[in-house]
């Protein structure tokens, strides 16, 4: 704010916050958690505001060419300075992190001016009422009055119309049903950590996860199930040895009935890694999402995901609530981390806990971690590799996750119950 003559404002923090929210759906996330429309003191900062979500819920990110065509056709553009300025408040912006900083700032001014125009409000009224015939016979309700401008200013644009329900209210709506991705295993917007130490073959199981639920089969066997959109993000393995394995799964549903539809399975290789707490790679993450709209995302090894180690909960927050910006968007997102190095008990037997913050044991549905156990030897006379899929935290919702996976089936991992079952005659091969 530079004039004092203004109502206390600041349009270098309004643009720096537009301007964040025009090129990161990250921060503006995070900024419409802070703002309304109503916060902006130019007129023309609401209407970009409104556009820019509007956009965002259209296309699933923030779009400065589809905003201006969303002003133009409301006829605001011009209102705004035209599309010349949309790119203006772009090119304020040094770091779209730094937009919910520039946000707060935008929403202590506007609570400045209500608090201001709510004294002048209650001093008018004071002013009136000393004025009238019994001054003290209107305590009351000057008191009453003023606090209500108050709250109004603490409340400014707080949907509080919907009450809150009663218990019959509550159960009144039956939507208990489970929109389910894999019956009985996967529910649209579960999160799942998957662990385990070196060789254990839990980036296998990711994939047989990945490869099944687009192919329309079953991960642990041979039931038919929805296909589903799925997308690959492998932070670890170069194009060339993701392909070689990805073949042989392919090639083996096919075998067993189960072909892969064309647009059923995504595949985006990042050997080099990530770091989800910046907002360019946030940003070309959920360009991906709102392109390719996946049912299932996975995604990791987790170490890959940011440069660095995540030991506190503030390093986690923001790999975290990236992760939770694909949930938003409808998808399951299974994260493969390695377990920490720590032993428990007598035996000594590995901790299967993600390693870091605390953070990340908390954050999804269900937490599952390979220990491996004793081969068994087959009826082929081969010793089968053999795994314990152990949970490292309550399942949030019952779930049939196998407890034991076994090699040697149709699939990499299979129960073992379900070896015995002929993978042609489950389906019928094509």
């Amino acid at each position: 704010m530079t004039d004092p003559d203004l109502p206390p404002h600041s349009i270098d923090a309004e643009q720096a916050t537009l301007g964040a929210m025009l090129i990161s759906e990250y921060a503006a996330l995070q900024i419409c958690e802070i703002l309304t429309a109503g916060d902006f003191y130019r007129p023309a900062h609401q209407l970009i505001f409104t556009a820019v979500n509007r956009v965002r819920t259209d296309l699933g990110g923030p779009d400065p060419v589809a905003t201006a065509e969303i002003l133009r056709a409301d006829g605001d553009l011009e209102r705004c300075g035209g599309a010349p300025y949309l790119h203006t408040l772009v090119a304020t912006v040094a770091a779209p992190m730094s937009g919910p900083y520039h946000a707060h700032r935008v929403r202590g001014y506007a609570a400045t001016r209500r608090l201001i125009t709510a004294g002048h409000h209650i001093a008018q009224r004071g002013y009136e009422a000393a004025m009238g015939d019994d001054p003290i016979a209107t305590v009351a309700g000057l008191t009453d009055t003023a606090i209500r401008d108050l709250e109004a200013v603490r409340d400014f644009e707080l949907d509080d119309n919907t009450p809150t329900p009663t218990i019959e209210e509550f159960l009144a709506v039956h939507d208990e049903e489970y929109d389910w991705i894999v019956p009985h295993l996967l529910e649209r917007g579960d999160r799942l950590i998957l662990t385990g130490g070196e060789g254990t073959g839990k980036s296998t199981l990711f994939r047989q996860l990945a490869l099944t639920i687009a192919a329309g089969c079953h991960p642990f066997g041979a039931s038919p199930i929805t296909p589903r959109r799925v997308l690959i993000i492998d932070c670890e393995n170069s194009e060339r040895h993701l392909r070689r394995r990805l073949r042989d799964l392919t090639d083996q549903a096919a075998r067993i009935g189960y072909p892969i539809p064309a647009s059923g399975l995504w595949i985006e290789c990042r050997p080099e890694g990530m770091d989800l707490a910046r907002d360019r790679d946030v940003s070309w993450l959920m360009q991906r999402i709102a392109r390719i709209r996946p049912d299932v995302v996975t995604i990791g090894p987790l170490y890959r995901l940011v440069p660095r180690a995540i030991n506190s909960d503030d390093e986690a927050a923001p790999i975290l609530a990236a992760l939770n910006l694909i949930r938003a968007r409808g998808a399951c997102v299974l994260l493969e981390a390695h377990a920490g190095h720590a032993t428990t008990g007598q035996g000594g037997s590995r901790d299967l806990r993600p390693r870091g913050s605390s953070a990340l044991m908390g954050w999804p549905e269900f937490g599952y971690g390979l220990r491996k156990t004793e081969p068994r030897l087959g009826a082929d006379g081969a010793h089968h590799r053999r795994v314990e899929l152990e949970p490292w935290r309550g399942d949030r919702d019952e779930r049939e996750w196998p407890q034991v996976l076994e090699a040697g089936g149709r699939w990499p991992w299979m129960e073992p119950q379900s070896l015995a079952v002929n993978p042609y005659t489950a389906r019928g091969a094509r």
